[in-house]
This record gives structure tokens, sequence and C-alpha cells, in this order.
């Protein structure tokens, strides 16, 4: 664990109630912290009679009384500028520290990062505890890149889920301003500003919700809001490099943390309509922002005279009305979708994506979905249709996210231009004239697809003629290889034009630098001297009990590759399921389950070696050219039951297994280093990747949005 010196500031005025907990949460942690200053604002209550009580006996726990209240801002930074230890804790006098939170924030910052960011829960009076609904965002990891760090202000943006190296605070000159609000600039620019961001979704504040609390009180010093967003502005546009990055995200930020205000009852009626007209001049939301970004309700706001009418669509009645209107069965739902929406006219600058059937933000509709932010900023709409509780960071900030089959995902199904999936949407949904249906695919097939499926499994295809009603509304299937082209027409033998392009998800696979490599090994905490070796397994249908009586399970597998794994290397795993924590392996430092990571191309980015038996995913590493091995224990029962368009144990892309003795000599003895391994993989390169050039997207998008078809 890291040894790093970690200074805690409390921040103390008028919290005589709760104090005690706060100072006593940082002090009773099992290893102590370096240091614990807490600055008393002069506080007019209890509070410094019981802070002095509290410091007796504790010779790292030191006490600044402030001769006159100088504000939350202030106070953190005289105890910052006391402070002696390596990294810098903040905590608000009403909150407390975990019991472990020292020992979490030790592992966060191991690396040494600039700062890291951890988890909290909310604490609410009456007991209850709510979880950080944003915490997706804070996956074990190290974030380096300009996409990494916009996809962590979904965090709550304050100072004390954070701790900060204090040479990284000298050194970018940050302070906190008076007034309210005071984490705004500070939170954005650390971020912005720090290489390395390490996060953790351990927590390790309990965050008090009370009545009293600054945000909570109503008075018209909220109106620092705007100062506040204000400094942010002119320190990025002091560095227009940094406007140009970050400013497409922090507008549409900015926006929403003032209404943020202009809704949470902390003004006084009189200044409401004041506070809205501010908000319209200072972000001009009709000029700046989409209605699909912040809804039509809030794009009032972007005129004159338009808090009045916002208001009135807010109304506790019509709030309700909008909520029966979202609990109404489906058959009235699709009604409206077929009798109203269909018939209005369509967007032609509005795009929806999906993955997996939404169940990810990724694959080719994603690299389809960054091609375009990159070469065509503000020029689309953007749309994901995602489920409940998927990670949004790869899209927040720059899409609109949708639930199926609500009214709103129905309304834009209805009116966007083009469709973009790499699965298929819902049967109910109608081709409209005028619009493109794109089917990017998921992978190279080597198992049937399509009513191929049919000659194994005659009711694979569930109901066929649904299937053939989505199918036919495809205008563009991309395809990878000329194998697959020709497999996509024999499987789904409709009307559709084949893009034979690449795929547009393997472009950073070709194109990625060395440095972003080594950036995501120290993300996954992969060491930097080893191989790493991904075992990636596809997914199996049920076999008959009596014939795989005799297969291996997940253990044994991974038992054999790691007698031969050399000692050069490490063993990553990405599979359908998590190691059982109760492996023998879960705890060998030489393993890295990488299950839950949301994108399969950062995984492949730091693989050297694959091992992998009938999956898509040897398709698209073979384009990197790196040795992989094929393992085939249940070949005849995988094909028996899917299916195979070639024979892989004799067409194999360099070293093919029957079991797992053979694996084990295989990884032991170098297998894959042979001439005839070498061989094959050039073969296989060859024949699966002619196309892939690292420009897949380019020609992808080119031939959408360009009409050069």
């Amino acid at each position: 664990m890291s040894s790093q010196r970690i200074s805690v500031i409390i921040a103390a005025y008028n919290v005589e109630n709760f104090i005690q907990a706060a100072v006593n949460s940082a002090i009773e942690q099992s290893i102590p912290f370096h240091e614990i200053i807490i600055v008393n604002d002069c506080a007019t209550d209890d509070t410094p009679r019981l802070v002095e009580a509290l410091v007796q006996g504790h010779p790292n726990v030191h006490v600044i009384n402030c001769p006159n209240n100088i504000g939350l801002g202030e106070v953190r930074n005289l105890g910052t500028a006391q402070a002696t230890g390596d990294y810098i804790a903040y905590l608000d006098g009403d909150d407390v520290f975990t019991p472990n939170a020292h020992e979490i924030m030790q592992r966060a910052i191991a690396t040494g990062p600039d700062m890291a960011i951890l988890n909290h829960t909310r604490f609410y009076d009456d007991g209850g505890f709510g979880v950080n609904r944003k915490a997706a965002c804070l996956d074990t990891g190290l974030h380096r890149t300009a996409d990494e760090k916009i996809a962590l202000f979904e965090n709550l943006n304050v100072a004390w889920n954070k701790i900060y190296k204090r040479s990284f605070l000298t050194g970018a000159g940050l302070t906190f301003p008076r007034g309210k609000y005071e984490d705004i600039a500070w939170n954005y620019l650390a971020v912005i500003k720090a290489d390395t961001i390490a996060t953790s979704p351990e927590v390790i504040v309990q965050y008090r919700q009370r009545e009293g609390s600054i945000l909570r009180s109503r008075n018209d010093t909220h109106f620092d809001i705007f100062d506040r967003w204000d400094e942010l502005w002119n320190a990025l546009e002091a560095e227009p490099e940094l406007m140009d990055i970050y400013g497409p995200s922090l507008t549409l930020r900015r926006f929403k943390s003032l209404v943020t205000v202009l809704d949470a009852d902390r003004l006084p009626p009189a200044s409401k309509s004041r506070f809205a007209d501010k908000i319209r001049e200072v972000c001009q939301p009709a000029n700046t922002l989409h209605r699909s970004q912040i809804g039509i309700s809030d794009m009032l706001l972007g005129y004159r005279f338009g808090y009045q009418p916002r208001r009135l669509l807010r109304t506790k009645a019509y709030l309700e009305l909008r909520k029966r209107v979202r609990a109404l069965p489906g058959k009235i739902k699709l009604g409206i979708y077929r009798q109203v929406f269909l018939r209005l006219p369509i967007d032609q600058k509005a795009i929806i994506y999906q993955s997996y059937w939404g169940k990810k933000v990724a694959c080719n509709p994603y690299a389809i979905f960054t091609h375009l932010l990159d070469t065509a900023p503000g020029q689309y709409h953007h749309f994901w249709v995602v489920r409940e509780g998927v990670d949004l960071r790869r899209s927040a900030g720059t899409a609109k996210h949708l639930r199926e089959n609500s009214l709103a995902y129905l309304y834009y199904m209805a009116r966007a231009r083009h469709f973009i999936t790499n699965a298929n949407f819902p049967t109910h949904i109608e081709k409209r004239l005028g619009t493109a249906h794109v089917q990017t695919k998921h992978g190279t097939p080597l198992k049937f697809m399509g009513i191929d499926i049919l000659s194994k499994d005659p009711e694979g295809l569930g109901n066929k003629r649904a299937f053939a009603k989505r199918s036919r509304r495809w205008d563009y299937v991309i395809s990878s290889n000329p194998y697959s082209s020709q497999i996509w027409r024999q499987g789904f033998p409709y009307n559709y034009k084949v893009l034979e392009t690449g795929y547009p998800r393997n472009d950073r696979l070709i194109t990625a630098p060395d440095a972003e490599r080594v950036a995501l090994r120290a993300q996954f905490n992969l060491p930097l001297d080893k191989k790493v070796v991904l075992y990636a397994p596809t997914f199996r249908p049920e076999y008959d009990p009596a014939l795989a009586a005799n297969l291996p399970d997940k253990e044994k597998v991974i038992s054999a590759i790691m007698a031969g794994l050399p000692s050069d290397c490490v063993l990553a795993i990405r599979d359908h399921y998590f190691l059982d924590p109760d492996s023998a392996w879960a705890d060998d430092p030489r393993l890295v389950d990488l299950s839950s990571h949301a994108s399969t191309t950062d995984v492949l980015l730091v693989t050297d070696m694959l091992i992998t038996d009938y999956s898509s995913i040897m398709f698209d590493f073979v384009t990197q050219k790196r040795p992989i091995i094929v393992l085939g224990y249940d070949k005849a029962l995988y094909e028996d039951a899917r299916g195979m368009y070639f024979d892989i144990a004799t067409e194999h892309p360099g070293v093919y297994c029957r079991d797992l003795d053979q694996l084990t000599i295989a990884l032991r003895d170098n297998h894959a280093d042979t001439p005839d391994a070498r061989d094959r993989l050039d073969a296989f390169h060859a024949r699966f990747c002619p196309w892939e050039d690292g420009q897949a997207s380019a020609r992808v998008c080119d031939l959408l949005f360009n009409q050069t078809l």
C-alpha cells in the first residue's frame, strides 16, 4: 500500500451538532493521517469549544482560529497553506469519513497521480443513505486524455470527494475564491490541468443532507454562482486550446447547474425571474444549445420572458400529467407514436445510435459517433438508446440518452434521419421514407448467422416474420472483409447495400500511438515490463448435460493457462462472466479481470497475445498481427449447436489446441512464435483484414453523410 502523507483540512463554522462526528471520523482511522488541520471560521456557536476538546491528546491534529469569518473557500486556502503533507484532502464540518477512508485514499494514490476522485454516499437526517448515482464514472483506473476527463465531469463537482497532490496544486496555482459555489472553477480546472487522475468506486465520505446547510439557504447570495462560472470561463479563455476542448461540454454543464439553482428553492420567489434573465444573458441557450440536450421547457429560458411559461410547464399539475403520460400502457404510447409522431417532419440532423440492444455505448456505432463529433462538431443531433444502468461516460455531454419505449424514445425514433446499430431495433419501429438505417454488425462471423441459424435451430430466430421485418429496414450493412460480405448476403438476404469499408471500431487498433497503449496499461493496473496474455472466450449455448459432463469449467481453463504462462507474462480475462470471488486465482497478482470494461478495443490495445475459441474477437485482434491461440476443447459440441462457416481447427490464425494439456504446452514452449504459426497469422490477416487501415470510420461517414454512395 502507498505510504503518502495526507493532510486533512476540516472547515468548521457553526456546526456544533456535527463537528465531533466529523473530527472523530478523521482521528479514528485505522491508519492515522499525517495531520488533521481544523480551521474554525470564527464560529458563533459551541463549535470552537468542542474542537479544542477534541484535539487534546492528538499531536497530529492542529487548530487554526480565524479572527473574522472568511468563508469556506478562504478557509480551505488557509488550511492548504499550512499543510505539510504530500496530498491534501478536504472535509466539511458536517460530513464524516468512512472508517477505512484513509486506506482507500492510499490505494487510490499508490501510483502518485496529481489527484484522485473517490466515491461518496448521502446521509439523511432520518438515518437513511443514498448512493452516488454518478458512480459509474469511477471505475478503478488512471485517466489522462481529454475525453476521459470530460467523462469525469459527470461526478459530483465538489472538493471533498477528491485528494490532491500538494505540489500539483502549487504548480497549477489553484486557489478557492470567496463566496458560495467555491468548488466550480477549482474542481474543473484541477481535472483539466492534472496530468494523471486516479478514480475508485470505493466510498470515503458520507455527505450529510440537512436543513441549514449553505446550499439549502434561501437568499440572493446564490447569484454568486454566476461569478464562479465566470471565473472558470475567464481561465479557459486565457488558454484557447483548453476552451476548444472542454468548452462544449462545460457550456451544457454551466446551463444545467444554473437551472438547478433556479429550481432548487434556493432563491426568494421575487428573485427567480431575475435569475432566469441572468441565465439567458450568460448562457444564451437558444443559440448555444439544442432542445435535445436540455428539453423544451428549459429551452424557454433562452428567450425573453421565457421564465413564466417555463414555470407553468413545471407546475405540480403539469408534472403529474407528464408522469401519467410516461406511465401510459405500451399500446397507448405506440398509438401516439403511430398517429402523431410519425406524421411529424424528419429531423435531417438527428442520428440515433444503439449498441448491443442498448447494453453499451460501444463498438462500430460509437466509432462513427466519435468520428462525427471530431469532424462535424455541432452539425448533428446525437441520441443514444441505452438501458437503465448503462455506463454513459463515453457519450455524456455530447448526446441525449433515450430509454427504449419511453415517449421521448418513440418521438425521436419517429423523427430521426439516420439510425445506426450493431444489432436491431424493435419490430414496432417503422421505416420512414427518407430515413437511412445502418447495420454496422459487431464481428466477423465464424458461427452461423441470420437465416443460416435455422439449419441448426429451427426456433433460433424466434418469430421469423418479425426477424425479416426488422432486417428489411436496413439500407446499409457494413462489412469488414470480402468473406463477411458474402456471409451477410447469404444469412440476411434482403435489399441493402453492403459498405465494404472495414470496421470503424478497429481504426484505433491500427492508429493508436504507443503513449495511448501505455496509458491504458496504467489504467488497468497492468505492468509495463510484462507481456499481457488475454483470455477471451465466446458465449456458449446450453449443451446437453450428458455430453458436456467432462468439459472443463472456467477455473480449469485458467489453471491450464497459468500452468504454462511464462514468467514474463500476466493474464487478463475478458469473459461474459466475472471471475468467481472464491476462485483460487482471485487474488493472484498475475491475473486481472477486465470483463467489466466498456471497450473491447481498449483491452485489445494492451494485449500482446490472445487466447480465444470461436469468438469474433480474433478477427479484430489479428489487425495488430500479434500471436493468437485458439482453444477448441468443445468444438464438436459448439459446431453442432451453432454451426461454423469454416473449420477453425485447420484455418486458424496461429496455434490450435484441442485440449487444456495442449494449451499449457503451447504457452510454455512458445508455439505461437514458430514459423508455421507466423505464416498462419499472416494468411489469416490477409484474408480477413484487407480493408483495415485505420480509415474505416472516415469512409463510412463519407459514404453516409457526404452522399458519395
